[in-house]
């Protein structure tokens, strides 16, 4: 068997190295959720995990499918892991509440796209549903239930996109125990009497 040169080694250990071996799908999404989604390009997620563009496509079909993995992501990181019950449904909208404002401040921009129907859809259909199982499990019909949500939605948005503004209405800055307090508070089961645990 002929000497290896010197600083060579044999082909089995040492595997050749290349771009899509330093990416996967969970690094890529990940990255993107670190940039403005509004000016998300394909190519600013390369620079941002140092690939050539190239090396993204072997995860990703486009910048469409990737919008729409990072929005499925978000919606994975902020609904609680437990069901919403009876008995804690409050709690569980106040734990959601709280995931929306610390998951949604880390990504650029997108509090007020969401504001404004330009997220993407993918994912939120879980949000969306477990907030409603929360308000029908406090005493309201579905339809009212459902009202609740478009109420609960638009209403951290729209705080979290004037707090991302700069440019907070409110003077002293409202707190956003506050905010969730009130949207929690007045549910009220079909008979008119406070529903829910206090």
């Amino acid at each position: 068997m002929p000497e290896l040169t010197p600083g060579r080694k044999p082909a089995a250990r040492s595997p050749r190295p290349g771009r899509p071996a330093v990416i996967d799908r969970d690094r890529i999404v990940a990255a993107a959720l670190e940039l403005d989604q509004d000016t998300l390009t394909m190519q600013a997620v390369a620079r941002r995990l140092g690939v050539a563009t190239s090396a993204l496509y072997r995860w990703v079909g486009s910048r469409e499918e990737l919008l729409d993995l990072a929005s499925a992501e978000l919606g994975r990181r902020i609904v609680p892991r437990r069901e919403p019950t009876e008995a804690d449904w409050r709690a569980w909208l106040a734990e959601l509440a709280h995931a929306i404002r610390r998951e949604f401040r880390a990504v650029p921009g997108f509090a007020a796209r969401a504001l404004t129907g330009g997220h993407r859809a993918v994912g939120h259909d879980t949000v969306e549903r477990g907030v409603v199982t929360a308000f029908t499990l406090g005493g309201l019909p579905p339809e009212h239930a459902r009202q609740r949500w478009y109420v609960f939605a638009t209403a951290i948005l729209g705080w979290l996109a004037a707090e991302e503004s700069g440019r907070f209405p409110a003077d002293p800055p409202m707190e956003f125990d506050a905010l969730v307090e009130v949207l929690l508070a007045s549910v009220q089961a079909e008979d008119g009497s406070p529903s829910g645990d206090q």
